[in-house]
Parts: structure tokens; sequence; C-alpha cells
């Protein structure tokens, strides 16, 4: 068969395997996936780059801009948004068949691509049971390994010469950084090892005058979003994702970035890692000393604090990412085991040792293009904090090494016994991948995973909402997906006392603010799984000052509470 066409069938069976874990996946939205999708509504309706009622910056602009320009032909977005992850991810494929050639030829490509299209990490659409496994594939995450691993095989093209290439390689890499912060570290890495590989070669002033061309491409396509964090931040920024948070009130003395880096790595690491997720719930869900808006400039940029005098806290992770995680380690254990453990987490050990083999017989050169993917994938781990979804890229680097492998100690059995299988290693290792992904597509199908369960109320909550509350009024939910349903605009629940999240709720004019027994809430005794507060116009002031509340019954369900909140004395 022709290679190509081999190839291609690859992708077509990827697409196929990714649609039907998507259709496995139901109602089941995981928290980045929500804050994509409102994003995408904002940029559809007109409202700008906004979330939580605010300009944002925390998480990259492509994935949302795509998903809005579908919807704005008609393609609905939740579906927009999962074919555009499904696609990408089949379509990544392809620049892991091109790299894979260069490193042991068309066997070993084809290998690689299967590999990579069975990868259950490069699939984890599924909604697991907590505890078994991690949900690393969602929002932009296929978007970004396709822009990034397109952006390394062609450069590696482009080297070889043609104007064309350095062009598409730029648009690539330009890509790669609109997706997801990575791409900051992968296009400057990965083109100074194009200049590095240009200058062994001597090349002439043509190569980098197309070196150069390509470069300010990749600039061009990135500066949209950097005149708009200069907007937001009202300072140069090459990214929102390490976040600014404005000190709190009184003037308190505010530490150095590099600091409050380190503690927000240490923040972050004893939630997904340790099982303490207070401090990062407090850090990214708690109000200011005002009661007003929101501490951490994660949910949005308020203009007048644009440019105060601020600390890096990183973005958020979502809570569902730890809580569908492996079980975590002891607090006592070192930074090394904890990466090691993200690292397996991404890339079974097993995968990872043939992968090890492959990279040892392998074309050394491709190593030039390797490079680049396995910097922006570990770097990020090592200075901020170790994660599992930023080490991704790592999964069909793993993918492309054990094609050749593979590919290897496949020909020399197939000399040894003539007779011998041509493609049964590289079909068993494909069969052992997608094993995880059969049993949880199995055992999802039915839509009765906890996971789902809790998705599906949230939709029977928001749709209730979507036909109680006018279009233009606002749901204040601690996960986005009440108000995806409700198809109304977002504001979150800040982690604090009844009495100021009230207060705040007003003062960001929420229409029902939403309780759940399945997310932070002060309410010690909720009368149901959901409770809806439908906060009214009250004095902000009054409430923020401890006054007693009163709570009016409107309606009861098996499934939810509403109440209207009333002052003593007034009027309900």
């Amino acid at each position: 068969m022709n290679e190509r066409r081999a190839m291609w069938l690859v992708v077509l069976g990827a697409l196929a395997v990714r649609a039907v874990l998507l259709a496995a996946r139901g109602d089941y939205l995981v928290y980045d996936e929500g804050y994509y999708l409102l994003l995408s509504r904002s940029l559809a309706a007109g409202h700008g780059y906004t979330l939580n009622g605010l300009p944002h910056v925390a998480l990259s602009p492509l994935q949302p801009v795509l998903v809005a320009l579908l919807s704005i032909v008609g393609v609905p977005d939740l579906l927009a948004s999962r074919l555009l992850a499904a696609v990408c991810g089949s379509l990544l494929v392809v620049p892991v068949w091109s790299l894979a050639r260069r490193a042991g030829g068309s066997r070993a490509a084809f290998a690689a691509a299967l590999l990579t299209a069975v990868s259950p990490a490069l699939m984890s659409f599924v909604p697991f049971f907590p505890g078994r496994s991690w949900n690393l594939y969602f929002g932009s995450e296929p978007l970004f390994l396709l822009a990034a691993f397109g952006a390394t095989a062609t450069v590696a093209r482009a080297v070889e010469g043609g104007r064309p290439w350095w062009l598409l390689a730029g648009a690539l890499a330009g890509a790669a950084y609109l997706a997801r912060a990575e791409g900051l570290v992968l296009g400057p890495v990965l083109f100074a090892s194009a200049a590095a590989l240009l200058a062994v070669r001597r090349a002439g002033a043509a190569a980098w005058t197309r070196l150069a061309l390509g470069i300010g491409v990749a600039v061009l396509v990135a500066s949209p979003y950097l005149l708009y964090l200069h907007g937001a931040l009202g300072r140069w920024a090459v990214s929102g994702r390490v976040q600014a948070a404005v000190a709190g009130a009184g003037g308190a003395a505010v530490p150095s970035a590099v600091e409050s880096a380190r503690s927000g790595g240490s923040v972050l690491d004893a939630f997904v890692w340790q099982g303490r997720p207070d401090a990062f719930v407090k850090a990214m869900y708690g109000l200011d000393a005002g009661g007003t808006r929101m501490a951490s400039q994660y949910w949005g940029v308020h203009r007048e604090a644009a440019t105060a005098p601020a600390a890096a806290v990183p973005a958020a992770v979502p809570p569902d990412s730890a809580a569908a995680g492996p079980s975590a380690p002891s607090q006592g254990r070192g930074r090394l085991a904890v990466w090691w453990q993200a690292v397996t987490a991404v890339v079974p050990w097993w995968l990872g040792v043939v992968a090890l083999a492959g990279l040892a017989c392998g074309a050394r050169p491709t190593l030039v293009w390797v490079l680049p993917l396995a910097v922006c994938a570990v770097v990020p781990s090592l200075l901020v904090y170790v994660e599992p979804r930023s080490l991704l890229p790592l999964a069909p680097m793993a993918a492309l090494y054990a094609g050749v492998a593979v590919a290897w100690l496949n020909g020399r059995l197939e000399r040894r016994w003539p007779r011998w299988p041509r493609g049964i290693l590289v079909g068993a290792v494909a069969l052992a991948l997608l094993a995880p992904a059969v049993r949880d597509l199995l055992q999802s199908w039915k839509q009765q995973t906890p996971l789902q369960q809790v998705a599906t109320a949230q939709r029977t909550v928001g749709e209730y909402l979507s036909r109680h509350l006018p279009p233009g009024a606002s749901v204040m939910s601690f996960h986005p997906a009440v108000a995806i349903w409700a198809g109304r605009p977002w504001r979150v629940l800040p982690d604090d006392s009844f009495e100021r999240i009230v207060a705040y709720a007003r003062a960001v004019r929420a229409s029902a603010v939403v309780f759940s027994t399945f997310g932070p809430s002060p309410i010690a005794h909720p009368p149901r799984a959901f409770t809806i507060i439908l906060p009214g116009s009250g004095s902000s002031a009054a409430m923020a000052a401890g006054s007693t509340v009163q709570l009016v019954p409107v309606e009861k369900t098996p499934l939810l509470f509403v109440g209207r909140l009333a002052e003593p004395g007034g009027a309900p």
C-alpha cells in the first residue's frame, strides 16, 4: 500500500476512535473545557475575550477563537469544541509520521503514526472513575500539540530548502503560542535549533533570509494577542498564564515574582499530588478584602488594577483533574519522584523503555528537532509546578521513537524468519495502548460513571435556569457547566462565607447563585444536592456587615432547592 495512503487511513481510524469516545463523554465538561466554551461564546456574541464579565488573560485565545468562528457559521459551540479536539488529535498523526520517517524510514513512520493514534494520554476524552487515572486531554491540548509538532516537522523540512515551508513553519509556531503558553518556549528553541543547523552546514544568505522570514511570520501571527495583553494588563507581557494578583488591602508587601511562583508551585503541588486543596482553593477562589471582586486576576483583569504592584500566581488547575487522578503521593516525597509519576501518567513506563530503545537505534540528526519539543514539555514543570498535562508533548515523542524501535526489531525478525508477520509487533503494542480506552469506553457508554452523573445533574440545573431567567441574567456557580447549559453569562462562585458571597453576587449583579455539594459551599447542611439562591437587590453593605438572612422557598425538586433571599424586615 502507498505509504501516504496508509498514513491517512491511520488518521481516519484515529478520528473514528475519538468520535466514539466523545459520544461516550455525554454531558461531562471539565473545568477548562467550560472556560474555553464561555470565552468562545463571549467572542461570538461580540463581548470580547471575557470570562467572569472581565477581560481574560490566563487562557490562551486560539481555541476559543476557532470555536467562536465555527459557532458563527452554525456549528453548536460544544460540538465545535469537541470536533476540534478530535480532528486535531487525529491530524497529529501527520507531523509525527513525518518526523518518524526521518528517524527510521517509512515502516517506522507507519508504526509511530499508529501508536500516536491510540496513545491513551492523547485521547482521554471519557470521564474516568475518580482515583483511577488522569483526564489529560481536553481544552487546548489537541490544538497545541498539532501546532507544535506541525511547526517542528515543517521547520525540519524547511531547513532543506523552500520559502513556503518557512512561511508555514512560522505560522504554526505562532499558532502554538496562541494555543498554549508552552508555545512561548517552543518557538525560540525551535528556531534556535534551525539556526544552529544552518550554521553547522554553513548555509548561504538565502537560507538565513528564509529563517528570518519564518521568525517574522511567527511574530506577526502572535502580535494580535501581544497587543491584547498590553491593553488588558496596561504593560507589555508575553503571557498571562502566570497571573498577576493584586496585593491585599492595607498595602501589604508583595513578594518577588520568583518567590511567588515558587510558593504558587508549592500550593499546586500540594493540591495535585498530596490531596490538600485548601490553600489552592483559597488562593484562586477567594474574595479581596472589600468583598466586591475576586482576589486572583485569573478570573479577569479590572482596568484600575491592571498596572497595580503584583505578584505572580500560577493559573488554575481544574479541580477534577486532581479528583480524577491516581492516588496522591505522600507529602514527604521528593520533587523528582513527583515528576517521574507525572511522566508515567503521560507515557506508560513500558512504552518509555521501548522509546528509549528507538532513540538509541534511530537516526541521530532527528534529535535536533525533538529537543525543542522536550524543552517545552519539561521546562514549565521544572520552573513552576509538576502537572501531567504540561508534559503531554512527551506522549507523541514516545510514540515516535517506540515506532522506530518496533520497526527496527520487526525488520530483524523478518530477516531471521522470512515468514514472520510484518505488522505483528506494532499491532500488539497498539492493542496494549488501546486497551485502557476500550475499558473506559465500555464503562462510560451508559453515562453512569460518577462524574457523568454529576454532569447530567449540572445540565438539569442549567436547563432549569435557562427556563426561569431572562437572557441577560448571569449565573454564579463553582463549575462553569451550570451556566453553559443555562446559556447565560457566568460569574465564578467565591470560596467565602455565605454573607460575603451574597454581597459579591449583588455587587456583580448575579441573578442566581448555585451552591452544590460537589464543590466548595458555605452551606453546612444543604437541603438538596443543588441549592439556587436568588439574591435580589438588597443592600450589599448590610449583608457584608453580617446581617442575619432569611430564605424564602420558591421551588423544590428531588435535585434542587430554590430560595429567594430577603433581609429581616425587607420584601423577599
